[in-house]
């Protein structure tokens, strides 16, 4: 049986203390969560399963960034959402709470620059309906500076190129409206696209659109390989019985190819993937599915695929710290370490990690 998210926090209604701050030498992640009592917060762990530190945040919060050169943390609210919280490791406190500007919204998604001077936000240009990547001066009170064009409508995710000059945008596509919530107003006429643009002054360098076949494929969430090819994976917003590939390369060369899947499998994941992440060695690729809960798993190099795992409300995933293995957290069973070769999933050590409901991202430290 399927446990919703509000059922599973009635269910944890009895109260519980965090234990004492570890100090920790394994490989730290961060993650929004929500306690049973619903509040929201972001939370840093190891892998063994040991809670370090949790931070309030206003509401659920989506992706995260984290500064390349300081210790600050960027927590993105859930699309359409109005807030960025910036948490310092130093203090575990929120510093800086940045509100969209007039007439933008944000999508949940961002980064910092190389240098972490700026951070980057995916936002949607409510007046013109089109995607801009929202500039904020992180040695300025995180003070917005500027915008540029993400080439495309409702961009989502955003990710480097090697060269950490060049960025990817998976734009979506999808036209929203805080005002209507979550719901696509553009349904009938979707124009998902991955561009490639100069992250200084936001010139478009190649743009991948996906044609009127695949209008209703919504691209959302990217992992870039060290060799400089970048997954990307999608929603499927068309007709529930249409069933397209959900996961695909974008090589070099800018070409792109979707990754097979037996019909079986891919039905399991109910037209929909949550996050995609690669392991350590670039080499191997996991998607989530929440809905279907399942991940998949592909050998990059060679497009074989290699199996599904099954975990209820799975989304986050991020590599762990052997290659072929992930860490992967659930919205209703805690976090697990995820074998790509084998599909089996290890329960980390400690309870203290299952006592919380994990949002849809998963980022290391």
């Amino acid at each position: 049986m399927k446990i919703d998210r509000r059922s599973f926090i009635l269910a944890l209604a009895a109260s519980f203390a965090v234990g004492p701050v570890r100090a920790s030498r394994e490989q730290l992640y961060v993650s929004s969560c929500t306690d049973a009592s619903g509040a929201s917060s972001l939370a840093v762990f190891s892998p063994e399963g040991g809670l370090l530190f949790r931070t309030s945040l206003p509401d659920r919060g989506h992706d995260i960034a984290t500064s390349p050169v300081g210790g600050d943390i960027a927590v993105f609210a859930r699309r359409p959402g109005d807030w960025t919280a910036i948490i310092s490791r130093r203090t575990r406190e929120v510093r800086t709470l940045i509100r969209s500007p007039e007439g933008r919204h944000f999508y949940g998604h961002g980064l910092y620059s190389a240098d972490g001077r700026l951070l980057y936000a995916t936002e949607n240009h409510l007046e013109q309906g089109v995607g801009v990547l929202g500039v904020y001066d992180a040695t300025d009170g995180y003070r917005r500076i500027g915008e540029q064009p993400t080439h495309g409508v409702g961009p989502h995710d955003v990710a480097y190129l090697p060269d950490g000059k060049t960025l990817l945008v998976a734009n979506g596509g999808v036209r929203t409206d805080p005002s209507s919530g979550r719901e696509i107003l553009n349904r009938a006429s979707m124009e998902p696209s991955l561009v490639v643009f100069d992250a200084a002054t936001g010139s478009l360098r190649h743009k991948i659109e996906f044609g009127p076949g695949m209008r209703g494929l919504s691209l959302r969430h990217l992992a870039v390989a060290p060799d400089g090819e970048a997954v990307f994976a999608c929603q499927f917003e068309g007709p529930a019985d249409e069933m397209p590939p959900l996961v695909g390369v974008l090589g070099v060369d800018g070409r792109t190819r979707m990754l097979d899947i037996p019909d079986e499998h891919l039905s399991l994941l109910d037209n929909y993937t949550g996050a995609v992440a690669l392991d350590r060695s670039g080499r191997l690729i996991a998607a989530t599915s929440p809905r279907g809960n399942r991940a998949a798993f592909w050998d990059r190099l060679t497009g074989r695929y290699l199996g599904l795992s099954s975990l209820p409300d799975v989304c986050g995933i991020a590599a762990a710290p052997l290659d072929g293995t992930f860490v992967v957290s659930s919205g209703n069973a805690g976090v697990r370490i995820a074998r790509a070769e084998t599909h089996d999933l290890a329960r980390v050590s400690g309870s203290d990690l299952d006592l919380f409901m994990w949002d849809n991202h998963i980022r290391q430290l």
